[in-house]
């Protein structure tokens, strides 16, 4: 059976959302009360409870795949997504403000997660303290369907929105109408319609989209609301060649420049420091800022996010689009969207690199997490017997990993390059900047993989 016959059968996609609410209910059940006040504790805790194994080394890169590769799929099985449209039913329905629809509230939410959840707290590596995380998630949802109209926290708040939204134009897959005509000689248009806005099933685009008028891959949510609610059977989702949003006018907001600058520093730390050598060279400047201010514990991992995911990231780009705005006469907005749209094919790769090093090197972790699930006692046997962890698989994984990193680094770099041919400058130095700024940002990771994993 097709994709989108599988989208058109009315409960199919509620169904598995049920299920994915019900796993998600029992990762959190599971992961409660499992806590370490030990950071080299936590560093092995995160991989013998079953629940942090499983959400962060498998479903949150498995999300990541999927975006790459077949757009905002995860959306559609999301039960965030069924928690905000359920209770939307019955909240206040207000309109979302101007802040809201603005994208800034995503970007910010992600940063908050990102410095503070993850490189603050630990909810990565904690059990419990991801469950809080994954709690406080389902109530955002659930009070923004009380407060706001339709589906408001996948549209403007869900933390990861910019990130599929942005990985998503490099998909193979794209929800498009048939024929536009159809659409414009329609006359009920219940893929738009208000009346259909709060059924169960078969609602009409709560994301406020109308789908002949679709451009790109980015704010559609694969709900499968519209392939049920058409009257004319004018919606399919369809085949397009790898990245073809890239290759049009994409404009992009502040909210989505700023959330990738974010995202483009996370990856190269993300990278790098997979390698101790790389790891030393990356965390050069965040260690001299926190030995000079005398910063130690928790707070440290705060100073490192802020440097390597904001400061950085920020001159980096802002170098460049100063260079463009000045020598090539770009506007600011075109400037960064230009270097965006370039570097996204290598950031996604490098993005896409680290998911197959986290899923693979948790492997040798699952012979433990059946008989020990919440990983306690299974953590402190491997801290005092490291041996008992069989690493031989990965032995004969690592020479496929270090080809795909070769080939995705590579690959990413031919599509950028492709991709600046294709936009449109004021004049020829704008692109050199482009070039440039792709060939600098992809040296760093491909340096570093050449002389880790091929010597």
């Amino acid at each position: 059976m097709s994709i989108n016959k599988l989208f058109k059968t009315t409960y199919f996609l509620p169904v598995i959302q049920f299920f994915t609410l019900a796993v998600f209910i029992l990762l959190i059940y599971s992961a409660i009360g499992i806590t370490t006040q030990n950071p080299d504790f936590a560093k092995i805790l995160r991989n013998t409870n079953l629940s942090n194994l499983i959400v962060w080394s498998y479903w949150w890169p498995l999300i990541i795949i999927t975006a790459i590769l077949f757009g905002r799929l995860w959306c559609s099985v999301c039960p965030m997504e069924l928690i905000t449209s359920f209770f939307g039913k019955i909240g206040l329905r207000k309109k979302p403000d101007k802040l809201l629809k603005s994208g800034w509230v995503i970007t910010l939410f992600y940063a908050i997660i990102l410095i503070i959840g993850i490189h603050t707290f630990a909810i990565h590596r904690i059990p419990q303290y991801m469950a809080i995380y994954m709690l406080t998630l389902f109530a955002i949802a659930l009070i923004s369907g009380l407060i706001w109209e339709k589906r408001t926290f996948c549209t403007y708040i869900c933390p990861i929105g910019h990130l599929l939204g942005l990985y998503s134009m490099l998909s193979f897959k794209k929800l498009r109408v048939l024929d536009t005509i159809v659409c414009t000689n329609c006359k009920t248009k219940d893929c738009i319609s208000k009346s259909n806005q709060y059924k169960f099933t078969a609602r009409s685009c709560t994301s406020e989209l109308f789908p002949a008028t679709l451009i790109d891959n980015r704010n559609c949510i694969l709900c499968g609301q519209c392939h049920k609610s058409c009257t004319k059977d004018n919606i399919a989702i369809q085949k397009q060649k790898f990245a073809a949003d890239l290759f049009t006018n994409i404009k992009l907001s502040w909210a989505e420049i700023t959330f990738f600058m974010i995202v483009s520093g996370f990856v190269v730390y993300e990278v790098l420091t997979e390698w101790k050598v790389s790891k030393k060279i990356v965390m050069t400047i965040p260690d001299w800022i926190n030995h000079s201010l005398n910063i130690t514990g928790s707070l440290s991992g705060t100073i490192n996010a802020i440097v390597l995911f904001i400061l950085l990231p920020v001159i980096f780009f802002l170098f460049l689009a100063l260079l463009k705005r000045i020598i090539a006469k770009e506007t600011w907005t075109k400037s960064f969207t230009q270097l965006v749209l370039a570097i996204l094919p290598v950031t996604a790769s490098m993005h896409l690199l680290k998911t197959l090093l986290k899923t693979t090197s948790r492997i040798p972790y699952w012979d433990f997490v059946f008989s020990d699930p919440n990983g306690v006692k299974t953590a402190q046997l491997l801290i005092d017997n490291p041996e008992l962890l069989n690493t031989n698989v990965l032995s004969v994984i690592s020479p496929f990993i270090s080809l795909a990193a070769i080939l995705l680094s590579v690959g990413a770099v031919t599509l950028s390059l492709l991709i600046i041919r294709k936009q449109h400058f004021k004049n020829r130095i704008s692109g050199i900047i482009s070039i440039f700024a792709v060939l600098i940002y992809s040296s760093i990771f491909l340096s570093t993989l050449i002389a880790w994993r091929m010597f």
